[in-house]
């Protein structure tokens, strides 16, 4: 599904991620070093996504990654998943739904809001 966000959606979504990397810092830095993997291994942020909102994985599986690393990739998105205040992002995710998880994760990673305004990318 494609996502358009204004630029009011986006630095709002920002200030909810800063927020939540001030406030929660030890669980801001995992999910940043989880949006960092993911982007390294070049998965789609919205199987990311759907990994941590538990939402169904096979219309978005990566069957080009040999399931060895899939495994490692699981095993780092769990650590995330199981820590105390993962609620917290869990609720952040939720609310920012409508910016997208591409441009989402794109802000946690330090892209300015002006560069993803009006951009589409796909879930």
């Amino acid at each position: 599904m494609l996502k358009l966000a204004s630029l009011d959606e986006l630095y709002e979504a920002k200030k909810g991620l800063e927020e939540v990397s001030r406030r929660y810092p030890d669980v801001y830095e995992m999910l940043t070093h989880v949006v960092s993997f993911t982007r390294q291994l070049q998965i789609k942020y919205g199987y990311m996504g759907a990994m941590l909102m538990e939402e169904e994985l096979t219309t978005m599986y990566p069957a080009f990654i040999k399931g060895s690393i899939l495994s490692l990739y699981k095993k780092e998105v769990d650590k995330l998943k199981n820590h105390e205040d993962f609620p917290v992002i869990k609720d952040l995710l939720n609310q920012y739904r409508e910016v997208g998880d591409a441009k989402l994760f794109l802000l946690i990673l330090g892209a300015k809001p002006e560069l993803l305004k009006g951009s589409t990318f796909i879930k």
